[in-house]
């Protein structure tokens, strides 16, 4: 292998060699005018950039006699670059010295690739960039496999917690909703028996004065000397009478009937709406829910008869085709 002496000697040449920079070195105007060393641009570039490989790899693990001929040919190169440094015009023919240079470097940047081309990726590899590369590339693989496994974790972690946020949201807005539906018929309940007591005064009213007209029509006597047309606008007037009370009283009663009718179906939509929640709480389950679901709309819309009308087939009807349209939007009705 070379001696520490012999490859301070290559990298001392090596720093001269690239010392100047190809710029300076191909062209200087105050110097030589409109002569330039252009030509040999590639060749200094070749030269230039063979010596920084050499110099940034391990050259102290080859042969003595390699490492020799790399000195050699090394300052052979340094001599062409330093030719054009102390080049002049004022010599006797600067365009010829100019051309002799330019070959000289042509010829030694050539000498130096041949003699170094086979050993500078032999020193890359027992440098360990090559080594290094891979094993950072290799790295680089399993990380990226490591986050995408960190990110489907997490993507599927985060669409657990997404469907538990959507679930209560759901269950929030049904809860809400079941809150503002039971206190809208549980309002209207309460403004329904404040109308019907009203109407239940106003028919035990009626009924009352209709008892009262009824009997003094009875006592009021007829006048001995009328005539038969007398007699007839006497008891007609008091069958209109009676008529008329008689009718308000009925008509009465039915209203106060109806609104006790309306009473009773929203008190019972309130109550059937206060242990919805509750049922779908306790559902494991959608089948089971849409079945709770089903059951609370019939329960709600079919109403039972309630006592006060003497037919309620057209809400049980009405139920019933509300049922009908929860099924198919639901898919429950499918067999």
């Amino acid at each position: 292998m070379a001696t520490p002496e012999l490859v301070q000697k290559i990298r001392s040449v090596i720093d001269t060699l690239t010392k100047t920079p190809i710029d300076a070195l191909v062209s200087n105007q105050q110097k030589w005018g409109s002569i330039s060393f252009e030509s040999a641009r590639r060749d200094l570039d070749l030269m230039f950039r063979l010596g920084h490989h050499l110099n940034d790899l391990p050259i102290d693990i080859v042969p003595d006699g390699i490492a020799t001929n790399f000195l050699q040919l090394l300052t052979q190169a340094n001599t062409a670059v330093q030719r054009i440094t102390a080049f002049t015009i004022e010599s006797g023919n600067p365009t010829g010295q100019r051309d002799e240079i330019v070959g000289q470097a042509h010829a030694y940047a050539e000498q130096l690739l041949t003699a170094t081309q086979a050993w500078i990726p032999f020193l890359a590899y027992q440098k360990g960039d090559v080594q290094r590369n891979i094993e950072a590339l290799s790295k680089s693989v399993v990380d990226a496999n490591e986050i995408l496994e960190k990110a489907k974790r997490e993507t599927a972690e985060k669409s657990k917690e997404l469907a538990s946020i959507i679930s209560a949201a759901r269950e929030a807005s049904a809860s809400a909703g079941v809150g503002v539906f039971t206190g809208d018929f549980t309002g209207q309940v309460i403004t329904l028996e404040a109308a019907a007591k009203k109407w239940l005064i106003g028919t035990a009213v009626l009924a009352a004065t209709t008892v009262v007209a009824a009997g003094l029509s009875f006592f009021l006597p007829i006048d001995k000397d009328a005539s038969n047309a007398q007699i007839v606008q006497f008891i007609t007037s008091k069958i209109i009478v009676l008529i008329v009370l008689l009718t308000a009283t009925v008509w009465c009663g039915r209203v106060f009937k109806a609104i006790k009718h309306q009473s009773a179906v929203n008190s019972h939509r309130a109550n059937a709406l206060k242990t919805f929640q509750a049922f779908v709480k306790a559902a494991s389950d959608d089948p089971t829910r849409n079945a709770v679901l089903l059951e609370t709309t019939r329960s709600i819309f079919a109403i039972a008869p309630s006592g006060y009308l003497e037919s309620t087939d057209s809400a049980a009807d009405s139920g019933t085709k509300v049922l009908e349209i929860i099924k198919t939007a639901t898919g429950s009705g499918k067999p």
